[in-house]
């Protein structure tokens, strides 16, 4: 499994890895001008296959979305902290589209 990193700027917390799943919505939430921070949760690996389908759950609460990120065979949380959750919420569904990620909201 590729693992990337993420640290500097709008990340913070000393874990930097990042699925590949949670790479590209990383990205996407770190162009917004509203996000000011992400947070990077710990990786859970070692689950089954989901035969190359990658998805994401938004929860949102106040100040912040709530990210599980579910890449082929591995979970990772994230928090976005953000002024504005609903612009972030469609820059994070536009941007998932586009990487085939299937982003939902609870």
């Amino acid at each position: 499994m590729k693992k990337d990193h993420r640290s500097g700027g709008k990340f913070g917390a000393s874990h930097t890895t990042v699925i590949p799943a949670a790479g590209h919505l990383c990205d996407i939430a770190h162009q917004q001008a509203e996000v000011t921070k992400i947070s990077l949760g710990f990786i859970k690996s070692g689950l089954r296959s989901l035969e190359g389908k990658k998805r994401a759950k938004v929860t949102e609460r106040p100040g912040n979305l709530l990210l599980s990120v579910r890449d082929n065979s591995s979970n990772q949380e994230l928090t976005i902290y953000t002024d504005d959750t609903k612009k972030t919420r469609q820059a994070l569904y536009r941007g998932g589209k586009e990487h085939d990620i299937e982003v939902r909201f609870t």
